[in-house]
């Protein structure tokens, strides 16, 4: 949680953190401050009489800056313009000087936990300046990161925002299934009231204006509409020019996230419009037993990548290959079983994964579940996800609830 930094930065060992944000939303930089500032960097540091922070931020951002509630300076008072003149106009190595000089003010000296999203280059040359400029840091390569590590678990604040998002998500997917059911049979496609056959991107288009309505987007790639053979590829995005087909198996995984920048959510359905083949119809059914059985099993203490083990277990025994029988098999079920979620669509932890993740559930977690089956071959795929909540007491939430029906008899 965000509340741990400055306990995990003692456990640790660190001297304190530097969190860069260069001209772009910053996931690390909303988490460390509770704002979207897009251009400053952030110290804190932890203290026997309390954590000491300071926040140096672009002008126009002040007001943003005021509200992160700590000291905070502008760019110009530190003289960025001369420094970046001085080190030959180079940015990465500007940044490198002024942090390198403020950690030495602020008597940060050790191990610091340095982050913030940069291009290879520019983070190498900010990282060797800093190290030049003042020689007391080092920078952490722990893993997990502190930030990784405090994000494992959400605070209240965030399981409200998550919760939030959540529901638009699931208004989307209830929106879109209404969509489907309101189509016309044509052969074996399907009209709405535009000309020609529905499209894959009609489906899309349907999910994309119920997220502006909540204010989400789709900020970390296009949700998953794919059909058929696509559909057995677990993260191919889909053919949105691809007439929608009777009898066919649709995925759809939408994963958006509030507009600006902030938290996510995840679900996953799969669909059929009408009568699914039986092969279809018994794919669906199993992971319909392998995520319910998932969900039933979550519980605080237990490790993490159990509870791959349970969809493993289902999935076996009707057959399929798994990633525990074959690792590099490419049809069955071919990855982990579920991940968290949050600033991220893909936070900590990882349910599944090496035998060297030992992390527990616990409470303050958001993960998903989401077992699947995929054939490429056979022209079809099968996912269910659901988004759950770890609460306090060890209760488990659905954050997601949606029906699972596989079948769409359109109503024309």
């Amino acid at each position: 949680m965000r509340r741990d930094l400055d306990r995990l930065m003692q456990e640790r060992g660190l001297a304190g953190m530097v969190v860069f944000a260069y001209d772009r939303y910053s996931q690390a930089m909303h988490y460390a401050t509770g704002q979207k500032l897009h251009y400053g960097v952030y110290f804190r540091a932890p203290g026997p009489d309390g954590p000491r922070a300071h926040l140096i931020h672009d002008p126009m951002e002040r007001d943003q800056a005021a509200a992160v509630g700590c000291e905070h300076s502008g760019f110009p008072q530190h003289g960025l313009a001369g420094i970046q003149t001085e080190e030959g106009g180079h940015p990465a190595r500007a940044f490198g000087r002024l942090i390198g000089q403020t950690c030495a003010t602020l008597g940060i000296a050790g191990p610091i936990g340095l982050f913030g999203d940069l291009p290879a280059g520019f983070a190498h040359a900010l990282v060797q300046r800093m190290l030049e400029v003042n020689p007391a840091l080092r920078v952490d390569a722990g893993h997990p990161d502190l930030m990784l590590q405090a994000r494992t678990t959400k605070d209240p604040d965030e399981v409200e925002a998550i919760r939030r998002v959540a529901r638009g998500t699931v208004a989307a997917m209830g929106r879109l299934r209404d969509y489907l059911g309101s189509l016309r049979p044509d052969g074996g496609h399907f009209r709405d009231a535009g000309p020609g056959p529905v499209r894959l991107g009609a489906l899309r288009r349907v999910l994309q204006r119920e997220f502006l309505e909540h204010g989400l987007m789709e900020d970390q790639g296009d949700s998953i509409v794919s059909q058929g053979r696509d559909a057995g590829v677990p993260h191919n995005r889909g053919d949105d020019d691809e007439p929608l087909a009777a009898g066919r198996s649709v995925i759809v995984d939408i994963f958006p996230g509030e507009v600006g920048g902030g938290y996510h959510a995840d679900m996953t359905r799969t669909f059929c419009m009408g009568p699914a083949p039986p092969e279809l119809r018994e794919l669906h059914a199993q992971v319909e037993e392998a995520w319910r059985a998932g969900a039933a099993a979550l519980a605080p203490g237990k490790p993490c990548r159990s509870f791959q083990d349970v969809a493993c277990d289902v999935l076996e025994r009707h057959g399929h290959a798994t990633r525990r029988t074959n690792e590099a098999t490419q049809e069955g079920y071919v990855h982990n079983l579920g991940h968290g979620v949050g600033l991220s669509v893909h936070d900590p932890p990882l349910l599944g994964g090496a035998p060297t993740n030992t992390v527990p559930l616990e409470p303050g977690m958001v993960v998903t579940v989401e077992p699947g089956l995929y054939y490429p071959g056979r022209g079809m795929g099968c996912r269910i996800e659901d988004l759950y909540y770890v609460r306090p007491d060890g209760t488990i939430e659905n954050l997601t609830p949606f029906p699972a029906d596989l079948e769409i008899e359109p109503r024309g």
